[in-house]
């Protein structure tokens, strides 16, 4: 028995996806890119069994919903697929509480064309909400936070800031490995939590605390980069969702405290998607309570 975890190569956004040992798929953002949309790809590989038989085919189709689907913030680039799986839908969806302020601020930090695709995700979250239900996860541990929106408007920086920093962050345990991913919070917003002494200091730092692997927040932006963050997790290894030659990938996420580790010979202490394209990680049930399943890398289109 074993869990999957993807990290989808989307260009500028963002898509990861958990393959549950009960079978099930939780989506973490859904960032697509022209011609790669991880929905239909995980859609196409759960009905494959079944293409020979069109009927059953058509009737798994229509009954095919994820378990659970998470949406870091309202930013266009997180949601491109977002029609995708709104055809299909899932059982619970978590999403950032929005008021009128934050709305907007989406709508000032958003593109005339991605800001339709965001208002009618906003409508359908504000209908849907369901992040106080924990589903049936299979034995895996997926827990998250996020700073309401009041009290990130409170952190310094612009509409876009203030977006990114209420951002949904995921933290997965499963088999004794734990991701962590940070959405698209921003610098000050990481060190102003880790720092804070009362209630919020107390929550977060457990939580963000002994990661094996981090998805690193703002697609590895330096606008992102805290050591602060960085010294609680102790991460094995960083994770970034960028573009083909992103400019604005902080090259400190290489670095001490990141450990690094080695896959088939190489050292590394970061993989970006814009240098291998898809990641895969296959996780195996340990065979002991008190030890950590193995990992298992692929790259590229060998990951789908």
């Amino acid at each position: 028995m074993n869990a999957t975890f993807y990290l989808f190569d989307v260009d500028q956004g963002q898509a990861a996806a958990l393959h549950l040992p009960n079978g099930r798929w939780c989506l973490f953002d859904l960032g697509s890119k022209s011609n790669f949309s991880p929905v239909n790809w995980i859609v196409a590989k759960e009905l494959a069994p079944l293409k020979n038989n069109v009927l059953a085919h058509y009737a798994a189709a229509r009954n095919f919903k994820f378990i659970k689907v998470t949406v870091s913030h309202f930013h266009g680039d997180h949601l491109t697929d977002w029609g995708n799986m709104a055809k299909y839908g899932t059982e619970y969806i978590r999403s950032v509480e929005p008021d009128s302020g934050y709305l907007e601020d989406c709508r000032n930090s958003n593109s005339d064309e991605s800001w339709p695709l965001v208002l009618n995700f906003g409508r359908h979250v504000s209908l849907n909400y369901s992040g106080s239900i924990i589903p049936d996860y299979g034995g895996i541990s997926i827990s998250e936070m996020s700073l309401p929106v009041s009290v990130a408007r409170q952190v310094n920086g612009d509409a876009n800031a203030r977006v990114n920093n209420s951002s949904i962050v995921t933290r997965i345990d499963v088999y004794g490995n734990s991701i962590l991913i940070c959405g698209d919070m921003m610098k000050e917003a990481w060190e102003a939590i880790i720092a804070n002494r009362g209630q919020y200091g107390r929550d977060w730092r457990p939580f963000l605390s002994n990661v094996d692997i981090l998805i690193a927040p703002h697609h590895g932006h330096r606008s992102a980069f805290s050591i602060a963050l960085l010294n609680l997790a102790q991460p094995s290894i960083v994770l970034v969702s960028a573009e083909s030659k992103d400019p604005n990938i902080d090259s400190r996420y290489s670095q001490d405290p990141v450990k690094g580790i080695k896959i088939n010979g190489t050292d590394y202490g970061y993989i970006s998607t814009r240098q291998k394209g898809h990641i895969k990680i296959t996780i195996d049930q340990p065979k002991t309570l008190l030890s950590q399943g193995s990992r298992y890398w692929t790259f590229g289109d060998a990951a789908l």
